[in-house]
């Protein structure tokens, strides 16, 4: 195998993606505190709450996730500039034509029907679409938040409508709670594959920046579109 490595990542995209990270984590912890999450007859949460700074229901824990969530919404706001104007790669992060053409090949050599493989350019389609998600859905979450927040409220126009505030208020919160856990459950899909053997090496880039080249030539398409691979000819 071949020492050589090639980047993947520069310093800002590793350090936004963990910045973005323990926001999340900061957000999930003291959010599900604030839910007061019952699992099996324990409240792990709240429980840990406890340990950590005496009690659960205090202004701190409302501080700790109103913080959070700035902190995700301006690391955000730079990867999109940062993607945008420095970089020049957010449109190749969204999904294109040849991938969507792709997908079905890629669901296919997954499920072990075919042998015919896809090599995208830097992320496959369901990344993409894991990505796209990922900013609908903390979006939303955000704006319910906001809307929830006495602090803010002024900030979302739907407040100056004539609308019930108790009604209004307990389906934006339905709304919120639901919309935290499909994140939790996209955050918890990103960790599975992103960890799996074969993308271990994607994983670890996110730390060290780069990956072996021979990974990245056999792994990934040399250009800005789907590379198909046919599956190897049968012998005899």
């Amino acid at each position: 195998m071949s020492n050589q490595t090639v980047q993947r990542y520069d310093f800002a995209q590793r350090i936004y993606h963990w910045v973005n990270l323990g926001a999340l984590l900061a957000l999930l912890w003291t959010g599900l505190t604030i839910y007061d999450l019952k699992i099996l007859e324990i409240r792990p949460f709240s429980s840990f709450a406890t340990i950590l700074i005496g009690d659960v229901y205090t202004p701190l824990m409302q501080n700790i996730h109103n913080t959070a969530a700035f902190v995700l919404l301006g690391s955000l706001i730079i990867h999109i500039i940062y993607d945008v104007g420095i970089k020049g790669i957010f449109w190749s992060e969204l999904p294109s034509k040849g991938d969507l053409r792709a997908q079905n090949i890629l669901a296919k050599n997954f499920l072990g029907v075919s042998k015919e493989y896809v090599k995208f350019p830097k992320y496959n389609i369901g990344q993409k679409m894991l990505h796209i998600g990922f900013a609908v859905v903390i979006v939303l979450i955000g704006a319910t938040g906001f809307m929830m927040s006495a602090n803010y409220r002024f900030l979302v126009p739907i407040w100056w409508l004539n609308i019930d505030f108790d009604f209004l208020f307990y389906w934006v919160r339905i709304t919120h709670d639901i919309l935290t856990f499909v994140l939790i459950t996209m955050v918890t899909m990103h960790f599975y594959f992103g960890t799996r053997k074969e993308n271990w090496p994607t994983f670890k880039s996110m730390i060290t920046g780069k990956v072996p080249k021979d990974y990245q030539e056999k792994h990934f398409s040399s250009s800005e579109e789907p590379e198909i691979i046919p599956a190897p000819k049968e012998e005899g």
